[in-house]
């Protein structure tokens, strides 16, 4: 099964239009609804509920990041939280703050938000690119910066450009629309219309971890491949080269919650001192990607459960090739750990559960590979799943020879590709 079908078996999941979803499909789609309620419904959605609303692309995006470092249960409640606080912070802004604003500019929702350090860049005369990524609030940074009377410019997918097209209709006379601008990167003439703003000495805001292009999200122009954390991606590196091009600064900046406040964190200006090109701009456009892609990755962090792009990391980070040990190995090591008391178990830090039916179908979230079981080896299934058992020695006994024959070579090909753990009383470890 390829990466597409995944994400297609993910989205299928939790289609079941329950009572409770209906209910917060119903508040999600007016402006009308009172805020706390809104919350409160969501965060009493079932895991099935959060399922239509991309729980399990989390699921699997969050445990590909940090499967080696936070607990399956820490996973799972990171990724509920963070799929609740994408559809929260969705809705907050768009139905309720854009709609409520007035003629006259408003107060900013930020606190530390950097409108002097950009005022001062613009004052150069050579523009400034403000670099940030679908985490928080990242949507009331360019709303404040264009209330504080700074033009700002946003690129945007359709789909975006679409929900901020029929927010500008219904409020038409608010006073950020005078100086906020957000242009369609998916039709021609995107491109064109942001790099005339840097020219112009302009100020561009991106969350550029969308991949947003006319190549869509999984395009190969204007890419690079970059690290975060253990993990790497494959990001869109056109408005950074854009400002290598035109000298622009880099201001990095993301907006998270501490302490119950909205507040900006920023970086120092990353400054290519002036127009660059050739080698000089490429070392500039790489350097530049690799600073941005590790200061998300720590800001990941502390802020996962503000991850608002999390569900859609499986478009842009690529997979792992996987590691093969030869089966001669891990006969010879599984043969010693079940006579040592020794049991098998999935590992529950990177293989999630996408469906199941009569056939579970598992995904290895590091490879996106994915692995249906027979439907005739249910017991074995739940034994392998189950963290308080596995498969040991004694089960294996109660086994009559060609099943066992079976299923030892099924066990040995699992551990071989480290999709299974080896668990040697309360320690696990991979064979």
């Amino acid at each position: 099964m390829n990466s597409s079908s995944i994400v297609e078996r993910v989205k299928a999941e939790g289609m079941d239009n329950s009572p409770a979803r209906r209910a917060v499909d119903h508040m999600l789609s007016t402006t009308s609804a009172v805020s706390e309620e809104v919350l409160e419904r969501l965060h009493a959605l079932s895991d099935e509920d959060l399922s239509h609303y991309g729980l399990r692309a989390y699921r699997m995006n969050l445990m590909a990041l940090f499967g080696g470092r936070w607990s399956p249960r820490e996973l799972a409640k990171k990724a509920r939280e963070a799929a609740i606080s994408k559809m929260w912070l969705g809705w907050e802004y768009h139905c309720r703050y854009l709609v409520q604003l007035r003629t006259v500019p408003e107060s900013f929702q930020l606190r530390a938000c950097p409108v002097d350090t950009i005022r001062d860049l613009l004052s150069a005369e050579r523009g400034v690119v403000i670099a940030s990524f679908h985490l928080g609030h990242m949507r009331h940074i360019p709303s404040d910066l264009a209330h504080a009377g700074i033009r700002v410019s946003m690129p945007l997918a359709e789909d975006s450009h679409a929900n901020y097209e029929s927010s500008r209709r219904g409020n038409p006379e608010a006073a950020l629309w005078k100086n906020f601008d957000f242009i369609n990167v998916e039709k021609r003439g995107g491109a064109i219309a942001l790099a005339r703003v840097l020219a112009r000495g302009g100020c561009v805001f991106s969350t550029i971890d969308g991949n947003t292009g006319m190549d869509g999200s999984r395009g190969d122009d204007r890419r690079s491949i970059v690290s975060m954390l253990d993990t790497r991606v494959r990001v869109k590196n056109g408005l950074i080269a854009m400002a290598a091009r035109f000298g622009t600064p880099v201001l990095p900046v993301i907006a998270v919650t501490e302490g119950g406040e909205r507040v900006c964190r920023t970086l120092p200006v990353i400054d290519p001192g002036g127009a660059l090109s050739g080698e000089v701009a490429a070392r500039f456009v790489d350097s530049t990607l690799r600073t941005l892609y590790a200061w998300f990755a720590d800001m990941l962090l502390e802020y996962s459960e503000e991850w608002c792009g999390g569900d859609l990391f499986h478009q842009w980070r690529v997979p792992e090739e996987g590691t093969q040990t030869p089966c001669e190995e891990v006969e010879r090591q599984l043969t010693v750990a079940l006579d040592q008391g020794a049991s098998v178990q999935l590992d529950a830090r990177r293989m999630l559960l996408l469906s199941d039916g009569d056939a579970p179908v598992y995904v290895d979230a590091r490879t996106m590979k994915c692995y249906r079981f027979p439907a005739e080896e249910r017991l074995l299934i739940d034994l392998l799943r189950d963290p308080s058992r596995g498969v040991d020695i004694d089960w294996f006994e109660h086994l009559e020879t060609n099943r066992r024959a079976r299923i030892w070579d099924f066990l040995c090909r699992m551990l071989a590709r480290e999709v299974m753990t080896v668990r040697h009383g309360s320690a696990e470890s991979v064979a």
